[in-house]
């Protein structure tokens, strides 16, 4: 089967990225696998693509409504047929789909795992062809990770209901334990197992202690450094949220508070205007980010101590999953120790609260330690890094102009940025500013008449991949990687009329 064709024609891309074709290879061979992949390193390709090419249904065990939805947008621009099971749709729309998928109407369709473990569900999907189930998030399913969830542990159902359909377990972030609990959860047989590099060399690491009256202007600085990106701040309370939320919509800055008190509703509207760029700046709670497909944030800022190193790499890699450069900054004070420190002491189950100490300790020393800060992570997961230094953390010399400034000049917490600071570090290469910007305007408006997110319609870096190469016809517009045949097919004549307008 010539998967390199599949690849160039849905996707654009005329080759993978690295161990991605063995694991869509095995998956085929029908094989258990276990994938263990950081975050913008391509995992939904690889069960995407052995969908496509066995002709069979790949059940997608997803935890978020948002993520589902815009990844069965995103295959269906890429000419894939997909859909999703939830509670947005209503009774008629949910019956249609459950039909189509009898009749084998869909590559790909997704589920949460409350819907998957259902048992009219499950009796349903045996008359689904089901090709393999691709769980995501896997590392939910282990009381070892730092986000446990109890309904995935009801995926072992999965091996008794189909014990001779393949199971494909992908996470971003998971220790040994997890990955060895993930395996015997799913009760997966001689998977075939990948361990990516958990090094993440476009992302840098800054972690600065604050005291009480710091933190709050070094915020405004760092936003006013980063005045054109997608920002995420994670705040460690509901209250955080609200009040960090509040300071910076009262300074006219483009922001929404997501938690989980707000009613559904609100919380989707808000995500949906932080993923369609209708605001820039998202404060939220740990609730925010499990599966968020956002390629183009440029730093994440937490205003607390995570509970665990886990938790804070998951968090902290919801940037710059477009590979270009991106920042992670940790404003922590010692106060968020000495609470966390409480809360473990509450817990009544020993077991669990011995593995809350173990993942109190490994964060506390992450950002006390003198050691490099990537490196620091690589060994956590069980990496051993071939290398000392980084040269992308504050351990290895990388210093914020906005940071340093502050350091030295403290501000009252109501002062506003003195003056603008340099921008982050961004790989420009040889790219048109002028089509870059009317390109993301065709976007924009595209986006907003189909009723999505302008990242499905396409990513950042695709679009400087066009004005790298500013085709003018579409044959040379299907070489931009990227494209693909059928994303060429929707929008090639009006991508090709955007760059004749500014020859």
């Amino acid at each position: 089967m010539d998967l390199h064709r599949l690849l160039k024609q849905h996707w654009g891309y005329t080759e993978f990225r690295a161990k991605q074709e063995s694991i869509v290879r095995n998956i085929l061979d029908g094989r258990d696998v276990a994938v263990i992949m950081p975050t913008g390193g391509g995992k939904s390709l690889c069960y995407q693509l052995p969908a496509i090419a066995m002709d069979r249904t790949c059940i997608v065990v997803s935890p978020l409504i948002a993520l589902m939805q815009d990844q069965a947008a995103q295959l269906q621009q890429a000419g894939v047929a997909a859909a999703f099971l939830n509670s947005s749709l209503d009774p008629a729309s949910q019956r249609e789909i459950m039909r189509g998928a009898q009749s084998g109407a869909f590559r790909l369709l997704y589920l949460s795992p409350e819907r998957l473990v259902r048992g009219d569900v499950l009796d349903w999907l045996k008359r689904v062809p089901v090709g393999f189930f691709a769980i995501d998030e896997a590392h939910c399913i282990s009381e070892w990770g730092h986000e446990f969830r109890p309904e995935y542990r009801q995926l072992r159902a999965l091996r008794e209901w189909f014990p001779e359909t393949p199971i494909a377990a992908f996470t971003a972030s998971a220790t040994s334990a997890v990955r060895h609990d993930i395996v015997a959860q799913l009760r997966l047989r001689d998977p075939a197992k990948f361990v990516m590099s958990f090094h993440r060399p476009n992302l840098r690491y800054i972690a600065r202690e604050c005291g009480p009256r710091e933190q709050e202007p070094l915020l405004y600085a760092a936003l006013d450094y980063y005045d054109e990106g997608n920002v995420i701040i994670y705040a460690p309370t509901v209250k955080g949220v609200e009040e960090t939320a509040a300071l910076l919509s009262h300074r006219g800055l483009p922001v929404v508070p997501y938690h989980g008190q707000m009613t559904n509703p609100a919380r989707q509207k808000n995500q949906e205007a932080w993923m369609a760029g209708d605001k820039r700046i998202l404060v939220g709670t740990i609730a925010f980010g499990l599966g968020i497909n956002k390629p183009d944030v440029r730093a994440v800022l937490h205003l607390s101590l995570p509970k665990s190193l886990e938790q804070y790499y998951q968090e902290a890699g919801r940037a710059g999953r477009d590979g270009l450069e991106a920042d992670c900054i940790l404003l922590w004070q010692k106060r968020d120790a000495g609470l966390l420190a409480h809360f473990i002491q509450q817990l009544q189950d020993p077991g669990e609260r011995e593995r809350s100490w173990q993942r109190y300790h490994a964060m506390r020393r992450f950002v006390e330690a003198d050691q490099c800060r990537h490196r620091q992570i690589c060994l956590h997961f069980g990496e051993t890094p071939k290398w000392e230094r980084c040269d992308a953390c504050d351990r290895c010399g990388v210093e914020l102009d906005w940071l340093a400034a502050r350091a030295e000049t403290p501000e009252p917490a109501v002062a506003a940025p003195r003056r603008k600071a340099a921008k982050p570090r961004v790989i420009e290469g040889d790219i048109d500013s002028k089509a870059r910007e009317a390109l993301r305007e065709w976007r924009r408006a595209m986006a907003k008449e189909m009723g999505m997110p302008p990242y499905v319609v396409m990513h950042d870096s695709t679009l400087d991949a066009i004005c790298r190469r500013s085709p003018s016809n579409i044959e040379q517009l299907c070489e931009v990687p990227g494209i693909g045949e059928k994303r060429a097919e929707r929008f090639g004549a009006a991508i090709l009329k955007v760059l004749k307008s500014l020859r």
